[in-house]
């Protein structure tokens, strides 16, 4: 897969370099972070989303429809990932016909979505669909929430019964797994404060029961998309609205904790990268350098590699704000696609982009992001051959 798309990417990147140093205009994005909706069941600990419709319901009516996506795909280069966020994804139940206006104008390589599992048959009923209306060789992959065993789970995503449903919702997928040779079913754990300490048994207990093609693991950060930070007067509020659901909800392990953590987790990837398929040794391999780099992150609470938020991809809320990243989100919008006429373009080449990039480039900011360091550890020359290393050697 990666030869095969090397020829398509390997000038952008190159393009993407130069655009870090101000020499030429960053090319359009590759990867494409789109939260479809913000509606969302689950009652998590670590994140706001869900309380926004509940406090101002009205906001839920101004989602861009899906004739107003299918405008601004339109307007797109080919992309190499689709990353589809909410909210929970599957209560849009047009996500069918997204994915199937995403391949038929920016052509992903792979539609990425996670769920909360809280409605297993519809979430199954939606996959299947999806993956009908999906060009065989696209490849869907399926990240179940998984945050606790049993009761523990249930408590950190607020909702009673989840983990049973999180069990069906696995159960339904790996069946469908069998038709479709292009669905990959992985499950991932926030790691929080809540629980850090559970992880050894949260990771036996899914090597033990689970049937996956990646368990994943990400730190809980803070970031604006979650309604979870501190705001400050000068952050550039683009909806009022959002001030009445934000609030810190310090959930993230300090630099050395989460260090601990990631040893043991690279260790049990190790272990087991020999008996991936290629899309998932790709990701594991891309995640052993991930991990590493993120403890170091949090430890030194400053940036380990150059950032290319918004140069070689972006993240398109259901509103139609163009975020450089949904850690910044809000605070950081390059502008509305409504405002822009639809036109992607336009909005990427604007003048407020370019001032936001050059905010970027200029160092304010660090983080864990994870969808943000693949991307960066790709522009990363000594950071990608550790990658291609992992992949041949384990």
């Amino acid at each position: 897969m990666i030869l095969k798309y090397g020829s398509k990417i390997i000038p952008k990147l190159i393009m993407y370099k130069l655009a870090s140093y101000g020499l030429v205009k960053p090319p359009l994005p590759i990867l494409l972070n789109f939260s479809v909706t913000n509606m969302c069941q689950s009652r998590c600990s670590t994140c706001n989303i869900w309380q926004l419709y509940k406090k101002n319901p009205k906001k839920r009516k101004e989602e861009l429809t899906l004739n107003e996506i299918e405008k601004v795909f339109q307007d797109m280069d080919d992309i190499f990932l689709l990353n589809i966020c909410g909210g929970e994804p599957t209560l849009r139940k047009d996500l069918p016909d997204i994915c199937h206006l995403a391949c038929k104008y920016i052509h992903p390589e792979v539609i990425h979505f996670p769920t909360n599992c809280l409605d297993p048959r519809s979430i199954k009923e939606i996959t299947e669909e999806i993956l009908k209306k999906i060009p065989p060789q696209v490849h869907l992959t399926v990240k179940l929430s998984l945050d606790g065993i049993g009761r523990k789970h249930d408590e950190i995503r607020g909702v009673l019964g989840n983990f049973k449903k999180l069990l069906k919702t696995h159960d339904y997928l790996v069946d469908l797994r069998n038709n479709y040779k292009n669905l990959y079913l992985d499950a991932g754990t926030t790691i929080s404060l809540n629980n850090i300490k559970d992880l050894p048994k949260i990771n036996d207990y899914v090597k033990k029961n689970l049937k996956l093609d990646n368990f994943l693991h990400e730190i809980a950060d803070t970031r604006a998309e979650l309604f979870n930070v501190d705001l400050k007067k000068k952050d550039s509020v683009t909806d009022k609205r959002f001030l009445k659901v934000t609030n810190n909800l310090k959930v993230t392990p300090s630099g050395s904790e989460y260090d601990k953590v990631v040893k043991n987790i690279c260790n049990e990837i190790i272990k087991d990268m020999k008996n991936k398929r290629k899309l998932s040794k790709i990701t594991q391999a891309l995640r052993l350098v991930y991990y590493k780099r993120a403890a170091k992150t949090m430890i030194n609470r400053k940036r380990m590699s150059t950032c290319y938020a918004g140069i070689s991809n972006a993240h398109l809320n259901p509103w139609g704000d163009l975020w450089i990243c949904n850690v910044q989100a809000f605070k950081k919008s390059m502008g509305n696609v409504r405002d822009y006429g639809y036109n992607f373009k336009k909005l990427w080449y604007s003048k407020n982009a370019k001032e936001i990039r050059k905010w970027v480039s200029e160092k304010h900011c660090y983080c864990p992001l994870v969808g943000q360091s693949f991307l960066d550890t790709i522009m990363n020359p000594i950071e990608l051959i550790k990658v291609l290393y992992y992949y041949i050697k384990y």
